[in-house]
């Protein structure tokens, strides 16, 4: 695992040896940052599910402002500030170990996207729990881009007024792209915003 471009281009990530996790693979994680394009850079950002860091320090690496990870595991959780440090970009995020919807009581409404990346067998209750309070807490605002990683067998979709805006299949992995509805159309695969 690496960072695929900008200023920590090269880096290489490290996770736990007992592999809790699932790495995101460099091609789709390629295909995901030039599907947001010019949304990345100034944005702040919200890494849910953060397992070793990867999305989160790949946006950092592309120009993001700000950070906030959060991941349940606390080794992990150790591995993303080791991450972090080794890419240089700790002074720019912000480490959160809890358990999620109940650990974004630790967050404000700020950011510009949002990449939600859970287990692929996680329940479908918690993460319909989940949306629940992201959109309670004002998360989901218009402006906002919700970036939801999943299995073809394990989707649970976002509640209105969240609609998808665009989607992308990697086999055993997709990608799908949700914002206010009223502005879905304003967003364009490759090209960030029209």
């Amino acid at each position: 695992m690496r960072v695929i471009a900008g200023t920590a281009k090269g880096v290489r990530l490290y996770a736990p040896g007992n592999m809790n996790v699932r790495p995101i693979l460099d091609r789709i994680k390629e295909s995901l940052f030039s599907l947001l394009s010019d949304r990345v850079e100034g944005a702040r950002v919200l890494d849910l599910f953060a397992g070793t860091g990867s999305i989160g320090i790949e946006a950092l690496s592309r120009g993001a402002e700000h950070v906030d990870f959060i991941e349940l595991d606390r080794k992990t959780a150790e591995f993303i500030k080791a991450n972090l440090e080794r890419a240089s970009l700790s002074t720019r995020a912000r480490v959160i170990n809890g358990r999620l919807p109940s650990a974004l009581r630790r967050v404000r409404p700020e950011y510009g996207l949002i990449f939600a990346d859970p287990p692929f067998k996680i329940d479908a209750r918690i993460m319909e729990e989940l949306f629940r309070v992201m959109c309670g807490k004002g998360l989901l605002c218009p402006g906002v881009l919700l970036i939801y990683l999943h299995s073809p067998r394990a989707v649970h979709e976002p509640p209105p007024p969240l609609c998808m805006c665009e989607r992308r299949d990697y086999g055993d992995s997709i990608i799908s792209v949700y914002s206010v509805c009223d502005e879905a159309d304003g967003f364009h695969a490759d090209g960030g915003s029209r």
